[in-house]
C-alpha cells in the first residue's frame, strides 16, 4: 500500500497571488518581503504533515502559513539567507527543544532585540547553528529582567516533520 504524499496540491502562483504574499509578508513577516519579490518562481503547497501552506520561492521551500501565523523554515536560514532575531541556548537545552519543547528563560545565554510575538531562530551556543524556529513570549527587554519561565513557544525544529519533508525538497509529489 502506497504512503500518502506530504503534499496534496502545488502550484505556481499568478502576479496577483504573489501580491497577496508579500502584503501577507509586509505584515507578519517582514525580513521576507525582499525573498518573495526577488524569486522568479513563487509557488505554494498545501501540507498534509500540518495544517498549513508551505511557500517555496525558486523551488526552496520557504515559509510556512500556518493559521495566523507566518515563520521561515530552517532551510530558509541556510539556503536563502532570512535573517532574523537569534536566540542562543545552552548545550543542556539543545535535546529538549528538538524534542518539541518551548524555550525556557534559564537556558538562554544571550539573544539579539526583538519584540514579544516576533518570530527568532533558536542556535545552540557551542557552534551558534540554528536549529528551531520559535514565536516570542516575551520581548528582549523583558527577556533580559526575568529569571523563569518560558520565552519562546518552539514552532519548527530540526528533526520534525515539516524539517523531514522540507530538507529532501524537490521531492516528486503529483
Amino acid at each position: 500500500m502506497k504512503s500518502l504524499r506530504p503534499i496534496y496540491s502545488k502550484h505556481v502562483v499568478s502576479k496577483r497571488e504573489k501580491k497577496r504574499i508579500i502584503a501577507l509578508m509586509e505584515e507578519k513577516l517582514v525580513e521576507a518581503v525582499d525573498l518573495v519579490k526577488k524569486a522568479e518562481k513563487v509557488e505554494v503547497a498545501k501540507l498534509r504533515v500540518r495544517e498549513a501552506t508551505l511557500i517555496l520561492l525558486n523551488g526552496i521551500p520557504a515559509i510556512v502559513v500556518e493559521g495566523e501565523l507566518v515563520y521561515p523554515t530552517l532551510v530558509a536560514a541556510y539556503r536563502l539567507g532570512l535573517k532574523l532575531p537569534m536566540i542562543v541556548v545552552d548545550m543542556g537545552a539543545v535535546p529538549h527543544i528538538l524534542n518539541g519543547a518551548d524555550v525556557m528563560v534559564p537556558g538562554i545565554v544571550k539573544f539579539d532585540e526583538f519584540e514579544k510575538g516576533s518570530i527568532v531562530y533558536i542556535a545552540d551556543e557551542e557552534k551558534l547553528r540554528m536549529f528551531a524556529v520559535g514565536e516570542a513570549l516575551i520581548s528582549s527587554e523583558e527577556l533580559a529582567t526575568v529569571s523563569r519561565g518560558k520565552a519562546v513557544r518552539t514552532l519548527h525544529y530540526a528533526g520534525d516533520k515539516l524539517w523531514e519533508l522540507v530538507r529532501r525538497f524537490p521531492t516528486s509529489h503529483a
